[in-house]
Order: C-alpha cells, then sequence, then structure tokens
C-alpha cells in the first residue's frame, strides 16, 4: 500500500512538472523572417519601406515578432568616426519600428533579430542572448 502512494505521488510530481515545462515552450522562437523579404523603395510611399519581423512559435502560425532591427550586421561595431579610412556614408537607416529610409544607391541587406524567448525584452538583448536573425532586401533608386 506505502509503494502504491509513493508511485502515484512520484507520477503526479512528473506529470505536473511535464505539464509546466510544456507551458513555456510556446514562447520559444523557432525561425524568424522578414516581409517583404525584398523591396524597391520606388514602390513605396515618399520611399518609406515598411518591414515587419514574423516570428514562428511552437504552434508554427507566424506572429509579429518584437525585434531589432539593424543596417549592418548584427552586433557588430562601425568604425569610430575617426579612424584613418573614414565610414562609409550611410545608404539607408531603419527605426526601431522598422520603417527604412533610403539614401544612397543601390540593393542592400537589412537585419532582424528577436530573442529566442520572446517573454525577454528586445532592451535587454546583447550578443550573448539566445536569439534568432532574419535579412532581407532594400533597394534604393
Amino acid at each position: 500500500m506505502h509503494q502504491s502512494k509513493v508511485f502515484a505521488a512520484w507520477a503526479t510530481i512528473l506529470l505536473v512538472a511535464g505539464l509546466v515545462a510544456s507551458c513555456g515552450s510556446g514562447h520559444e522562437l523557432h525561425s524568424l523572417s522578414i516581409t517583404p523579404s525584398t523591396a524597391d523603395a520606388k514602390n513605396f510611399s515618399n520611399g518609406a519601406v515598411q518591414f515587419t519581423a514574423m516570428g514562428s512559435y511552437g504552434s508554427g502560425q507566424p506572429i509579429v515578432a518584437n525585434a531589432l532591427w539593424w543596417t549592418f550586421t548584427p552586433w557588430t561595431v562601425p568604425p569610430p568616426s575617426d579612424a584613418p579610412t573614414p565610414p562609409t556614408p550611410p545608404t539607408f537607416s531603419i527605426t526601431a519600428e522598422g520603417v527604412a529610409t533610403c539614401f544612397g544607391v543601390g540593393t542592400f541587406t537589412l537585419w532582424a533579430t528577436a530573442p529566442a524567448n520572446q517573454n525577454e525584452p528586445i532592451s535587454q538583448m546583447t550578443q550573448h542572448t539566445a536569439q534568432v536573425s532574419a535579412t532581407a532586401q532594400l533597394t534604393c533608386p
């Protein structure tokens, strides 16, 4: 009798632990994409292109993800302004909301990065945060 109660108690503990662990898995970001994946600024009002980061979670249904936007490879530091070779003038900018505006001519890559755990605020992301990234192309006329 005592063994069956111990077994039942352990079975209940394991079941509850499994349910608790599975509840958090819906917040794990599996993949990130940017929409549109390519855009030509000449086709948008005032040349301002709205990009959106879309995240795929455990359910598989993509939703808008909180992301950091980059005009250069994420987590790299551009050369300082007093460097011997002056940095290239900006070719485009992108706001925290994902709106890109052209300053140069050509086709450029932009990046979005989002924390793998969407409960983690993007304001606290660092290069050491588990994250997912995506790229898109912007053509500036």
